[in-house]
């Protein structure tokens, strides 16, 4: 998992699908791998893996992802996220749903979060 010390580690080796800052992508947009995006995206983007919004990131989208990191801007709302991490200068303005939410001194998060076992989840046995 890309926690807070593997993000400043080596969470981005993982990473094997990359938009770059030049890059302008408007639509809907799907990953099964993890995924970097540094440029502009508006619409629909959906990760079955990890998903990192980089520090020079515009995201105005919803968006689906396994896991997210945000360093850049998210501006929408994210679902069905096992965690969700904005990082310190990331800004996320929009609803969350997902079961770990970490908001790091110097973040911004501007929204409603909804935490729990995801939808999709199978029940928990007591």
């Amino acid at each position: 998992m890309a926690d807070a010390k593997s993000v400043n580690g080596n969470a981005w080796q993982e990473v094997r699908v990359s938009l770059g800052p030049d890059a302008e992508v408007t639509g809907k947009l799907s990953f099964t791998v993890p995924t970097r995006i540094e440029g502009k995206l508006k619409g629909e983007v959906r990760a079955t893996d990890l998903l990192v919004v980089g520090p020079q990131a515009i995201v105005h989208a919803s968006v689906q992802a396994e896991r997210l990191i945000v360093l850049g801007e998210v501006r929408g709302e994210v679902r069905q996220a096992a965690r969700v991490e904005i990082c310190t200068g990331g800004r996320l303005f929009g609803d969350v749903e997902t079961k770990c939410l970490i908001v790091q001194e110097g973040a911004t998060f501007d929204g409603n979060s909804r935490m729990g076992q995801r939808p999709d989840a199978p029940p928990t046995v007591r």
